[in-house]
């Protein structure tokens, strides 16, 4: 509308495809390569242009892992977490509940991968800590090998997380500032495997370290010292020292740049592979999650609304919902990402303090005037695949642009 001009730094090549004209390749400091969008990406010239762009994921492209048979090691029944929010009104105002989590149930294979997405604020991060029971849930059960979490004391906890990890989103408020990142990630090793002697404690963590790509020379330095993606590495590192049976990596990749966000995901994969390990995989990034996930579970507002094999999921979603986060995932080709239609719902994602937000899919069970009382059903449309009940897409993008 302005005829504003963008810079645009970013690591994603996608959303460089939809949005730029001219692109600047840059490494240590200096361009490598220049020119038209549409000629980096047919033509680079470039090896780490071309490098560039081959590490990137496709959500349009290539085959998902496929589905996991194998026992069965965590069981998430029906779980909730609500919190009471305070609002003003009247004297005293009044408590609303806050359904940050309301009524989700899954289960999941040994070596399997579940990919978790979902908009910001659908509840992603809270059901992981929900599941490790760094928060305590309001309702539900939550079983490890067949042993409730959620009804163990602290010392039985204890013994059970040394199987239990988690990668955290914001690596610097997760790791200590007055420890060097070496003692960030032996401390796992103090903590779970006290018999190990400091030697072979170093050991551990210099192997670690080269595994998720940090150079040994780093061993004493400090958070501070590091950059945010060097960061987000040594919170992996700590959480793999004790090759655990369950990761949860809650965005582990999302502040590094695409090649190294490949080798991640690749070194995710292959110690799943060497350990037989089961991770939860929250990410936006639909493309990344396709790429390393079994199957995908879709959140909105706290609840389920499709949960199926990764490849179907991607390729022929049945909820709206699913449909409109997939057709707003850039792809790294500027022909294809500008020719692709976009499928947006009408109006601004409601507050989850809405008793009536969780029926935006379903309008039609809707009454003026009357609190939202109906829970949508979560049907199996066939091999798994669980779709929440929904009115017909044509219905919910009325007069919206497609």
């Amino acid at each position: 509308e302005l005829g504003t001009a963008i810079a645009l730094i970013t690591h994603d090549m996608g959303v460089v495809a939809r949005m730029c004209d001219r692109v600047k390749v840059m490494r240590k400091g200096a361009f490598v390569e220049e020119g038209p969008v549409e000629r980096i990406f047919a033509a680079p010239e470039h090896d780490y242009t071309r490098k560039l762009l081959e590490a990137m994921p496709r959500i349009d492209t290539g085959d998902a892992p496929g589905q996991v048979s194998g026992k069965t090691i965590l069981d998430v029944d029906d779980l909730k977490v609500h919190f009471d929010i305070h609002q003003k009104g009247g004297l005293f105002g009044r408590k609303v509940p806050l359904k940050a989590v309301n009524g989700v149930s899954f289960s999941l294979q040994e070596g399997e991968t579940l990919g978790i997405v979902g908009e910001s604020g659908c509840g992603k991060s809270t059901l992981a800590r929900a599941v490790l029971q760094l928060i305590e849930p309001s309702a539900g059960a939550v079983s490890w090998l067949g042993k409730p979490l959620n009804e163990m004391d602290r010392k039985a906890l204890t013994h059970e997380r040394k199987d239990l990890q988690i990668v955290f989103q914001d690596p610097l408020a997760s790791l200590d500032p007055r420890l060097t990142i070496s003692d960030s990630i032996a401390e796992p090793l103090k903590t779970h495997r006290p018999e190990m002697t400091g030697r072979e404690r170093r050991e551990a963590v210099v192997a670690m370290m080269q595994r998720v790509g940090l150079d040994p020379i780093m061993y004493n330095r400090y958070p501070h010292e590091l950059s945010g993606g060097q960061n987000q590495r040594v919170g992996i590192a700590r959480a793999m020292i004790t090759r655990p049976r369950l990761i949860i990596c809650d965005e582990a990749v999302s502040a590094l740049d695409v090649s190294i966000q490949a080798q991640i995901v690749q070194l995710l994969k292959e110690l799943q592979a060497e350990f037989g390990m089961s991770m939860l995989f929250i990410s936006h990034d639909l493309s990344v999650v396709r790429a390393i996930s079994n199957r995908i579970m879709v959140l909105y507002l706290g609840r389920i609304v499709e949960l199926g094999d990764a490849g179907t999921v991607c390729d022929a979603p049945r909820h709206p919902y699913t449909q409109a986060l997939i057709s707003a995932v850039p792809i790294p080709d500027p022909e294809a990402e500008r020719a692709r239609a976009r499928i947006r719902i009408p109006g601004e994602l409601p507050s989850p303090l809405d008793p009536r937000a969780s029926l935006r899919f379903l309008p039609s069970k809707l009454r003026d005037g009357e609190e939202a009382v109906y829970v949508p059903r979560l049907d199996d449309v066939g091999g798994g695949h669980l779709v929440a009940e929904h009115d017909p897409l044509e219905r919910l993008l009325g007069r919206a642009t497609v």
